[in-house]
C-alpha cells in the first residue's frame, strides 16, 4: 500500500482532477455518436469505484465504514452499467429481468446500508424529529412514485417476478429518499464540506431513476434514457468527487436543540407535501379515480402521512412546552435567587448599621442621623443628643456574670425604647452606653425628656429566673441649636455625661459652653502622652491568638497601656483617641512597633519551639497615612532581628477608607517585605469595597459577628463573610470569644484563628512567656 502514501497522497491533493475527467467523460457521451460511447458510463462507474476507497484511504474519515460500504455498491453499479454497455454496443435487448437488474438492486441495498451507517443510532429526541420529517418527504413523493411509476407497472400485465421488479427500483428510490433526507432535516449533524456532493450524488440518480421509470413506466418506453444516463453518469461524478475531497462528508451527531423547531422553508416544504395526496385525488392526476384500489392507496399513504404530521406537532408542542417551563423555572430560580439577595443585603445592612445584643442604632446610625440633625437644626425646633452610661454595670458583669449583664443591656435597651417617642432614635454605642437623638425640643422640654428617662430606672429590671436588678444611670446631654459638626455634638454631650458621672452618678447633666473647657484636659493627655515613652509610663500587654482546630497560640496580640508616675493604669479608650485625635499616636505607635518587635524575637530566642510566633500590632490612620511609615516598619524589624514573616499589621476599616493610594503603596511595599496585613472589625463599614483595591492577608471579625454566632438564624452572615475570606486566601480571625460554644461555632463555621476572654485575658510580657512555655509543656498556667 506504499503507493497510497506515495504517488497517490500527492494525486489526491489534487482532487479536483477528477471531477475535471469526469466531466470531459460525460461530455464525450454527448457528443458521441458511436455506440462505443456506452462504454463511457461503466469506465466512470469504475473510476468510481476504485476513486471513494482511494479516497477513505488518503483522508481517513471517522465514518471509513461507511464510505467502504459506498464503494462496495458501486461495485456492482459499475459492473452493471458495463453488462449493459455490452449490449448496447452490440444493439441486443437487455434482458429483463436478468443480471443487471439484481446488481443494480444489490447496488442500492449497499447503498442503504452506507447512509444508514452515517447517521449513527437514533439516541435522542432529535434523532426521532429527523426521521419523522424524512418520512414525511418520503410519504409525499411516495405518493407521486405510486401515481407515476408504480401504480403504472401495478396496472400492467407484467408476470409476477418481472413487476416485482420493476417496483423494487422504485421502492429502493424513495428508501435511498427518506435516508438522504435524514441526513439533511436532522441538523445534529455536522456536515464537513463534501456534504453537498454527496446529497448530489443521491439527487442526481434519484432523479435520473425517476425520468427512467417515470417514462417507462407510463409510456412502455424509457423515451429520457439518454438523459437518464448522463445522470447517473453525473451521479458518479459527484460521489467520486465528494471522497477525493479532502474531510469528506461526515455527519456526525453534535448538538440537539433547534432541530426540533419548525423554520418557515421546512413548514411550507411540510404542508405541501401534505397537502399532495389530496390533491392527486381531486385533480384525478393519472386517472386514478377509476381505480379504487389506487385510490385507497394514496388515502392510506396521505393517512400514514397525517399520521406523521401529527407526531412532528406533537413533538413541537411538547418541545415549546419544555422550553416554556424550563424558562419558568429559571424565572423562579432567579426571583429566588434575588429575594434571598435582597433578603442577605438587608440583612447585613440591618447588621452594619445596628446593635446584634440589642437590635438598636449603632454608632455609625447614630452618625448617620446626627449629621442630618447638625446640618440644619432651627431655633423653633431644635434637636437634642444624649448620651447614658449605666451606673455599676461592671460590677454586674462580674459578680453575675456577662449572660447576665447581656440580658440587662437588652432589658435597659426595651424600657428606653418604650419610654421615648416613636420619631426619636435610641442607640447603643457600645459596652453599657446608649445615645437618644431627639427632635423639636427646647432647653425645658429637654431636661423634662431627660428626668422622664431617668425615671424609668426608678424600677428595677427582670432578668433571667426572675431575677431583679436595681440600677441607675447617668445622663448627658446637648441642644442642637445651630449648623455645627456632628464630632462636636458627641463630644459635647460626652462631657455633659462625664460631669454628671463624676458628680455622683444617677443624675442628668446638660451641657452649657463654659463645659467646653473639659477639652483641655484632652490637651494635657495628648501632652502627657509625648514623653510617656521617656519616663517609661508605656507598657506593652499581651493577649493570646489560638488556632482554633487545635487550640495552639500561634500568634500574640500586642496591647499599649499607659501608667503615669503617680498614677493608675489609664484605660486604652480614654488615651488612645486623645492620641488618634492630636497625633501623638505616630510617635507613640512607633514605640509600640520597636518593643512589639524586640518582644517577639526575645521568645523566638529564648523558646525554640515558639519560632513560628508571630506578634500583631494595631496601626493606626495617622500612622499609615504617615509618608514614612513603611520605613518605621522596616527600622523596626532591622533593630529587632525579626523575620518579617512574624509580624502581622491590624488595621481598622475605617483606615482603609481614608488616604487609600498612600495606604495602597505602603501595604504593597510591607506585602513585599514579608509583613502580614489582617484587617480589623470586618464587616462594620465598607471594606468590601477596599479588599478589591488593597490587597490583605487576613481579615479580623468584628466582635458583634462573634457575639451572634450559634443563633442559627444569624450564621448566614459568618458563614457568607468567612467563605468570602476563604475564597480570597484569607486568614479568618474571630475577635471577641468569651465562650467554649462561641469557640466550637465559629470553628465549624471555618474560622481559624481566636481571640477573646474564652482563650485569655491581657498579660505582662513575663507572664505571657510563662503562659507560651507552660502550653509547650502542657503545665496549667497562672491567672493574668
Amino acid at each position: 500500500m506504499g503507493w497510497l502514501r506515495g504517488g497517490w497522497r500527492g494525486r489526491v491533493g489534487a482532487w479536483w482532477a477528477f471531477p475535471v475527467a469526469g466531466t470531459a467523460v460525460i461530455v464525450a457521451f454527448v457528443v458521441v455518436s458511436s455506440p462505443a460511447r456506452f462504454w463511457l458510463p461503466s469506465a466512470l462507474g469504475v473510476a468510481t469505484a476504485i476513486a471513494v476507497p482511494v479516497g477513505v484511504r488518503i483522508n481517513r474519515p471517522p465514518s471509513a465504514a461507511a464510505w467502504y460500504v459506498l464503494a462496495l455498491g458501486t461495485a456492482p453499479y459499475a459492473a452493471a452499467d458495463t453488462i449493459w454497455g455490452l449490449y448496447q454496443v452490440r444493439g441486443a435487448e437487455v434482458p429483463f429481468p436478468g443480471l443487471v437488474d439484481w446488481l443494480y438492486l444489490a447496488a442500492y441495498l449497499l447503498y442503504a446500508v452506507g447512509l444508514l451507517m452515517f447517521g449513527g443510532r437514533l439516541t435522542s429526541r432529535a434523532h426521532w424529529v429527523g426521521l419523522l420529517d424524512a418520512g414525511i418527504v418520503t410519504l409525499g413523493f411516495a405518493t407521486l412514485s405510486w401515481v407515476f411509476i408504480i401504480g403504472p407497472y401495478v396496472r400492467s400485465h407484467l408476470d409476477p417476478l418481472s413487476l416485482a421488479v420493476s417496483v423494487a427500483y422504485p421502492v429502493a428510490d424513495l428508501v435511498l429518499l427518506c435516508l438522504a433526507a435524514r441526513l439533511v432535516l436532522t441538523a445534529g449533524y455536522s456536515r464537513g464540506p463534501s456534504f453537498p456532493l454527496l446529497i448530489g450524488w443521491l439527487a442526481t440518480m434519484l432523479a435520473a431513476d425517476a425520468l427512467y421509470y417515470g417514462t417507462s413506466a407510463t409510456t412502455g418506453t424509457a423515451i429520457g434514457e439518454n438523459v437518464s444516463e448522463v445522470g447517473w453518469m453525473i451521479s458518479y461524478l459527484f460521489l467520486g468527487t465528494a471522497a477525493l475531497r479532502p474531510a469528506p462528508a461526515r455527519p456526525t451527531e453534535q448538538t440537539a436543540g433547534r432541530e426540533i423547531t419548525l423554520s418557515r422553508p421546512r413548514l411550507a416544504a411540510l404542508l405541501a407535501l401534505a397537502l399532495m395526496g389530496p390533491a392527486i385525488v381531486v385533480l384525478d392526476v393519472g386517472g386514478i379515480q377509476n381505480e379504487p384500489r389506487h385510490i385507497a392507496a394514496v388515502v392510506g399513504m396521505v393517512a400514514a402521512l397525517a399520521v406523521l404530521l401529527v407526531l412532528r406537532v406533537s413533538y413541537l408542542a411538547r418541545y415549546a412546552q419544555a422550553r416554556a417551563e424550563e424558562a419558568r423555572l429559571r424565572a423562579r430560580a432567579l426571583e429566588e435567587s434575588l429575594h434571598e439577595q435582597a433578603e442577605l443585603q438587608h440583612r447585613l445592612s440591618h447588621q452594619a448599621f445596628h446593635d446584634p445584643l440589642t437590635g438598636l442604632a449603632n454608632r455609625l446610625l447614630l452618625g448617620d442621623r446626627l449629621e442630618h440633625a447638625v446640618d440644619r437644626p432651627s431655633e423653633l425646633r431644635p434637636s437634642g443628643l444624649l448620651l447614658l452610661d449605666l451606673d455599676g454595670f461592671k460590677y454586674v458583669n462580674d459578680s453575675l456574670g456577662h449572660p447576665v449583664g447581656d440580658e440587662l443591656l437588652i432589658a435597659v435597651a426595651n424600657r428606653l425604647v418604650g419610654g421615648v417617642r416613636r420619631r426619636d432614635l435610641v442607640a447603643r454605642l457600645g459596652g453599657d452606653e446608649f445615645a437618644v437623638l431627639v427632635d423639636e425640643l427646647n432647653e425645658d422640654n429637654l431636661s423634662e425628656y431627660m428626668e422622664r428617662i431617668l425615671g424609668q430606672f426608678q424600677t428595677p429590671f427582670v432578668v433571667a429566673d426572675h431575677r431583679q436588678i436595681h440600677v441607675t444611670a447617668s445622663l448627658g446631654a446637648r441642644l442642637i441649636r445651630e449648623p455645627g459638626k456632628a464630632t462636636d455634638a458627641l463630644r459635647d454631650a460626652d462631657v455633659a455625661l462625664y460631669l454628671a458621672k463624676t458628680e455622683g452618678k444617677n443624675r442628668m447633666v446638660l451641657f452649657q459652653p463654659h463645659m467646653r473647657d473639659s477639652s483641655q484636659d484632652h490637651a494635657r493627655i495628648a501632652e502627657a502622652l509625648r514623653g510617656a515613652a521617656d519616663r517609661d509610663e508605656l507598657m506593652l500587654y499581651y493577649q493570646p491568638v489560638v488556632a482554633l482546630a487545635t487550640g495552639e497560640v500561634g500568634r500574640v496580640k500586642a496591647l499599649l497601656r499607659w501608667a503615669p508616675k503617680g498614677g493608675g493604669l489609664v484605660p486604652p479608650n480614654e488615651f488612645i483617641p486623645v492620641a488618634e485625635e492630636t497625633g501623638v499616636i505616630v510617635p507613640v505607635g512607633g514605640w509600640v512597633l520597636r518593643q512589639a518587635c524586640l518582644q517577639a524575637r526575645h521568645w523566638h530566642d529564648a523558646l525554640p519551639e515558639r519560632r513560628e510566633l508571630a506578634v500583631i500590632v494595631n496601626v493606626s490612620g495617622r500612622q499609615l497615612w504617615g509618608p514614612d511609615f513603611s520605613d518605621v516598619v522596616a527600622g523596626a524589624l532591622d533593630e529587632s532581628g525579626l523575620a518579617a514573616g512574624s509580624l502581622i499589621l491590624e488595621i481598622s476599616e475605617a483606615t482603609l477608607t481614608g488616604d487609600r493610594e498612600i495606604a495602597r503603596s505602603h501595604i504593597a511595599r510591607l506585602r513585599g517585605m514579608g509583613v502580614r496585613i489582617s484587617v480589623q472589625d470586618f464587616g462594620t463599614r465598607s471594606s468590601l469595597a477596599c479588599l478589591r483595591d488593597i490587597p490583605v492577608d487576613a481579615i479580623k471579625l468584628d466582635p458583634s459577628f462573634v457575639s451572634i454566632a450559634g443563633e442559627d438564624r444569624d450564621d448566614i452572615l459568618v458563614r457568607t463573610i468567612v467563605h468570602l475570606g476563604r475564597s480570597l486566601g484569607l486568614d479568618i480571625v474571630a475577635e471577641g470569644v468569651e465562650t467554649a460554644a462561641q469557640a466550637d461555632r465559629l470553628r465549624a463555621l471555618g474560622c481559624l484563628w481566636g481571640q477573646g476572654f474564652h482563650f485569655g485575658r491581657p498579660m505582662t510580657a513575663q507572664v505571657m512567656e510563662w503562659h507560651l512555655h507552660a502550653r509547650a509543656e502542657g503545665q496549667p498556667h497562672p491567672s493574668a
